[in-house]
């Protein structure tokens, strides 16, 4: 069996890191305009999924996609991370209806703990350009 893939910023993300990462893309207008565009190219993502009900969000950081997955009333939302801190931060930062909507899991995008075929879409909108390795962007 392979050894699993680490990546070093996944290492970084403590109860204080995880909420600076929280706040950051609410800094400034260059962050929140930036964060609408990402909210447009993830709906229409969405849209050409047909919509998905059963959507793993990973990683999903401090949760900052949740209020968007939310939107459609009958989607469940997983949200994963590696980080437990990341996990605790979008359960506290995120309002209370939204979480109520979420399955939090720890795990890695490396090797997610979910069976085969248990959700209908992986959502994933800022991991890829961390992985600066062809063969991990493969995995």
């Amino acid at each position: 069996m392979r050894s699993p893939i680490k990546l070093e910023f996944s290492e970084k993300y403590d109860k204080e890191h995880a909420r600076e990462y929280f706040l950051k893309h609410q800094d400034g207008l260059a962050r929140r305009l930036s964060h609408k565009r990402d909210e447009q190219l993830a709906r229409r993502a969405l849209e050409l999924a047909g919509e998905p009900g059963l959507v793993l969000d990973l990683p999903c950081g401090a949760g900052r996609f949740w209020p968007l997955l939310a939107e459609k009333p009958n989607r469940v939302i997983i949200g994963a991370d590696n980080s437990e801190a990341m996990i605790e931060t979008a359960c506290t930062a995120q309002p209370p209806e939204v979480v109520a909507r979420v399955r939090p899991l720890q795990t890695s995008a490396f090797a997610i703990d979910l069976p085969d075929n248990s959700v209908d879409s992986i959502f994933c909108m800022r991991l890829f350009h961390h992985i600066g390795e062809a063969a991990h962007r493969k995995t």
